[in-house]
């Protein structure tokens, strides 16, 4: 992150890819999503819930994110998924979409706020 005066790698790694996969495991996981973990713990995901969530546009709180998102994604569709993000690692899975910096995992299965990213980074300071 140049503008923070920092030397930060920032990689995207593809969910079905081979370099997500062999991360999750060099952390002792199988790299997933939230459909993954509801397999796992036996309990279905609301897809009428969720197909609204896809289809029903951006949330208020989208605009810190309006430059990256180029997705259905919105804070609301993160909460709901929640309950399979507390359990991903219980089941063994890392759960996508993951934060790693400078090749640590700092957070999985949503979207922190934008301030918590930042204060991971002034980290490497």
């Amino acid at each position: 992150m140049e503008e923070l005066g920092l030397d930060v790698e920032v990689r995207h790694l593809n969910y079905l890819g081979e370099e997500a996969e062999n991360f999750a495991r060099s952390q002792g996981f199988k790299v997933g999503t939230a459909k993954d973990v509801a397999v796992s713990i036996k309990k279905e995901i609301d897809k009428t819930q969720l197909s609204g969530l896809l289809t029903g546009g951006m949330s208020a709180k989208i605009n810190e994110y309006a430059a990256y998102n180029n997705s259905n994604w919105s804070y609301e569709l993160d909460e709901f998924l929640r309950p399979f993000e507390e359990k991903a690692t219980a089941v063994g899975i890392m759960m996508t979409p993951v934060i790693v910096i400078n090749g640590e995992l700092k957070h999985q299965g949503s979207v922190p706020e934008m301030g918590k990213i930042l204060e991971w980074l002034l980290q490497l300071k």
